[in-house]
């Protein structure tokens, strides 16, 4: 199960929010990166738990990951969500880390290492 898949955009549309969320997977990788709004405030947090949920099921028995380096504010309820999803992060912004740390949850935050450049 491949290809890209537009999660919960109407969702996140009806909250107030103006960022589509994808979900990208390919046959080669069996992990899903969703690609986290820019606001993540407590009207996102719905949209917010079905797109990790659509992502988890497109994955199948691969994994999810986060792209949140677009994130410009979280709140409570969102960080509560990505927490208990345990997804790691691709590219956390500041904001997605000073959160986590501000709710002294920062022993959460988990990142995958970031492939190496070439040169």
């Amino acid at each position: 199960m491949g290809g890209v898949l537009m999660a919960s955009s109407s969702l996140l549309r009806e909250h107030g929010t103006s960022s589509s969320s994808k979900v990208d997977a390919t046959p080669s990788d069996p992990a899903v990166c969703l690609t986290l709004p820019e606001r993540l405030d407590t009207s996102a947090a719905f949209a917010l738990k079905e797109m990790i949920a659509k992502g988890r099921k497109q994955a199948g028995a691969g994994k999810v990951h986060l792209d949140a380096s677009g994130v410009t504010y979280i709140g409570g309820l969102c960080l509560q969500i990505l927490i208990a999803s345990g997804c790691p992060f691709v590219a956390p912004s500041e904001q997605i880390r000073e959160a986590y740390v501000l709710f002294g949850a920062s022993e959460f935050l988990s990142e995958l290492p970031m492939p190496p450049k070439e040169q």
